[in-house]
């Protein structure tokens, strides 16, 4: 915990009946003897201490606070009662004169009540309440913000108290971030971490705008999160998106509107939250609940220019798919004759984000703003069409006043995105195909508007290291007769081989591969491997090899086992061995972008299977006879092959790939640990009779990675020890206190998500046995 277990007077929480003999330091003696005896007063005050009345004696006291020393013998009483009574009337005085108090003052009140927090819990409230309202003077004394929250942050479980007391302390937060801002940024992440804590569950509309309004001041003033992003994410992404009915007689008038809007300024309000915040939002797309839509699709629109600052590929990924799902649905959206259309609404402010920084001389956000056009014109015929009249004038006239490569990498994507036949009637594609082809290969500029572009623009040649991407054509039907294509593929060959970019030689291959799955049956130009350059570019080769062996194993051509085979040769490289492992993933699993059904691609079903069901002796073999330091490259295919099977399929074939699977948890690479669990978890719902012999040394290897340097494989492995739990009970009973010593390691984890995993998966094996358990 960030606070100390001893307070900064070395005072440690003592018992009720310690108070009895409580001890007043010399200040706090000092205030209470600045007033005179008064008789009067002192009877006021008994009568409030001994609850013959409430409010009478608080105003009649308001204006001679400093003569509070007549609360002394109530305050030092051994009764809790007693002592709470005195303190309740010390607050309520000090919420009516709080702005009178000078600073010598305060220190003395502020020393009282801090140590007041370790007092009996019926003292908690009334101590709360005082501390609000000293949190509201504007003459604090330096230091008091954060002596004031290491007190409640140590001493105070904020969610087990009263709705009241949790308003209080929240409100205790505002106040400081106020008036004392820069001592709470000099706690840095100590702060976030003690708000994090006392926020955690709390359920109260009223209290949630509150906490809300900390977290967005928190985000937006500059305080630093440390390490703890992610649960201060997860404490406030718990509560989206806002299901909140107020009841009709609601005197707060809280409406949803509120919860709603103050919830996604907290969420979008830093683009260090787009990592997680996204992929929650493209999961909470599928509710089938129409306001969860609304309000995420909402706030999507609020984060879409995180894109722009991500540095994360799958941050870009998610976000560029989740624009590219919400324009899909607006563009299904029903107009009626009096509304506005929606996606041109839409597409409109995307188009003002993002089309003036396809101009900018400096073209920071050139390709960022390429991604997200290109994104919203390809999820429909009408996004494709209003994009593309708002976005490639201005991108020919680019092209034409300049030659950087960002420029012309938007164009052709741009242009890509309008040839999907992503479309178009079977004539008017091969009309378009045609024009393409005479666009990439000769530079034939004729057919776009106003005929003003340079004549001879030469989209796939090399010039200067400039290289051009010309996948578009892998988007066309297989009805449509591509022009010249030997002299393309001659030509995609060529960039793709000796291409220095990465992102031009793998659309290069990609779009080559697109192309050789749509040639028709019986045709014998396809290529097993480039012969040329190989030796120069043998990244470039690999990643042509890896795609067309895709384009062909999709279609069950007769070449494919050879191009297979190849791959399964250099698994053992040792410059390539890695990269081809993970090569796997790509053969195995769905593209996006090509080489699938949506856009026409040749793919046969049960190709993962058969590819299986041909390959797995060879991996088997490959392995066992592979030099120790290249097994790992085998595990990682593996891995990748059986995480991408049918689960059916993984049950069946597991006693022969056991041994490997769990060879492949002890393998230091951490991708194919998390792989490797992956495919293990949900065949341990249902564990076949080959799991059950080897339990042994599955429980020793899961254990083990509880404790990861990787989150991920932390929170996959708790999951897998979490399944176990349902076995025959006769048969992991004898494991039950190893594994229950184990997890009370994750259980403290510096990642709120692993600690619930190992919270749940440490409850299911302590019930495992017990009465009353499973």
């Amino acid at each position: 915990m960030v606070w100390d277990i001893v307070s900064k007077r070395g005072r440690r929480r003592r018992s009720c009946c310690a108070h009895a003999q409580l001890s007043l330091k010399p200040g706090w003696l000092l205030f209470f003897r600045m007033a005179a005896d008064n008789s009067v007063l002192l009877g006021l005050v008994e009568e409030f201490v001994s609850g013959q009345v409430d409010s009478k004696s608080e105003k009649s006291i308001v204006n001679v606070i400093h003569c509070l020393s007549s609360c002394r013998l109530s305050l030092t009483s051994s009764q809790p009662q007693t002592r709470g009574r005195g303190v309740q009337l010390l607050s309520q005085v000090l919420q009516e004169c709080y702005s009178s108090l000078s600073e010598r003052e305060l220190e003395v009140l502020l020393a009282f009540y801090e140590n007041r927090l370790k007092d009996h819990y019926v003292i908690i409230p009334h101590v709360l309440q005082g501390l609000n309202a000293l949190t509201k003077c504007s003459v604090l004394p330096p230091g008091s913000a954060v002596s004031i929250l290491r007190s409640i942050f140590q001493d105070l479980h904020v969610q087990s108290l009263m709705l009241a007391e949790r308003s209080c302390v929240y409100n205790i937060l505002v106040s400081l971030m106020e008036s004392k801002e820069e001592e709470l940024k000099g706690l840095g992440a100590d702060f976030i971490y003690g708000f994090v804590q006392s926020v955690d569950g709390e359920r109260d509309p009223r209290n949630l705008l509150l906490a809300f309004q900390v977290a967005r001041n928190i985000i937006h003033r500059g305080y630093d999160l440390g390490k703890f992003v992610e649960e201060l994410f997860e404490v406030m992404s718990c509560y989206f998106p806002i299901d909140f009915s107020p009841p009709p007689s609601d005197p707060h008038r809280i409406t949803q509107e509120e919860l709603v809007l103050s919830l996604r300024a907290v969420l979008t309000g830093t683009s260090q939250f787009a990592e997680f915040l996204l992929p929650l939002i493209i999961e909470k797309l599928d509710s089938d609940i129409q306001s969860a839509k609304v309000d995420s699709l909402q706030t999507l629109f609020i984060s879409c220019m995180q894109v722009f600052q991500t540095a994360s590929e799958g941050v870009e990924s998610a976000g560029l798919s989740a624009l590219s799902a919400l324009v899909s649905c607006l563009s299904r959206s029903v107009l009626n004759s009096d509304s506005e259309d929606v996606l041109q609404v839409f597409l409109s402010l995307v188009l003002q984000d993002c089309q003036h920084h396809l101009c900018e001389p400096d073209l920071k956000l050139v390709w960022p703003s390429a991604k997200l056009l290109q994104a919203a014109a390809g999820a429909s015929y009408r996004a494709s069409l209003i994009v593309s009249a708002a976005v490639i004038p201005a991108l020919l006239e680019q092209y034409n006043n300049e030659t950087q490569v960002r420029s012309c990498l938007s164009l052709t994507n741009i242009l890509r995105t309008g040839l999907d036949a992503y479309f178009f009637p079977n004539v008017l594609t091969s009309r378009m195909a045609s024009q393409a082809v005479s666009l990439f290969l000769d530079g034939d500029v004729s057919f776009l508007p106003e005929n003003a572009f340079p004549s001879q623009i030469q989209l796939l040649q090399r010039k200067k290291q400039h290289l051009w991407d010309s996948s578009c054509h892998s988007f066309t039907s297989r009805q449509v007769e591509i022009p010249e294509i030997d002299r393309l593929l001659v030509q995609l060959e060529d960039l793709s081989c000796t291409g220095p970019h990465l992102f031009s030689y793998t659309f290069a291959a990609k779009c080559f591969a697109g192309l050789v799955n749509k040639m028709p049956a019986g045709t014998h130009r396809i290529y097993l491997l480039p012969k040329s350059h190989a030796l120069n570019f043998r990244t470039q080769a690999f990643t042509l090899l890896l795609w067309v062996s895709k384009a062909l194993l999709l279609r069950y051509h007769p070449l494919s086992t050879a191009l297979t085979d190849k791959l399964f040769a250099l698994l053992s490289d040792p410059a390539l061995g890695s990269q081809v492992a993970d090569g796997f993933c790509v053969l195995m699993s769905d593209s996006l972008d090509v080489l699938n059904r949506n856009c026409h691609a040749d793919v046969r079903i049960m190709y993962r299977q058969r590819f299986f069901a041909e390959n797995t002796t060879k991996i088997i073999q490959g392995f066992n006879s592979a030099e120790q330091e290249k097994k790992s490259y085998y595990l990682k295919a593996l891995s990748h092959i059986v995480s991408n099977l049918p689960r059916q399929v993984q049950l069946t074939e597991l006693p022969v790939l056991l041994p490997l699977l769990l060879e492949a948890l002890s393998c230091a690479d951490q991708a194919v640990q998390l792989s490797t669990l992956s495919c293990l978890q949900p065949v341990l719902l249902e564990p076949p009779a080959a799991i059950r012999n080897q339990l042994e040394a599955l429980f020793s290897r899961l254990l083990t990675l509880t404790t990861s340097p990787a989150m991920k494989v932390r929170i996959a492995s708790l999951q897998c020890v979490h399944a176990l739990s349902r076995l025959p009970e006769h048969m992991v009973l004898p494991f039950r206190a190893r594994v229950l010593k184990a997890l009370a390691v994750p259980l403290d984890d510096t990642k709120r998500l692993v600690r619930m995993e190992a919270m749940v998966a440490r409850g299911e094996w302590f019930l495992l046995g017990s009465p009353g358990g499973r």
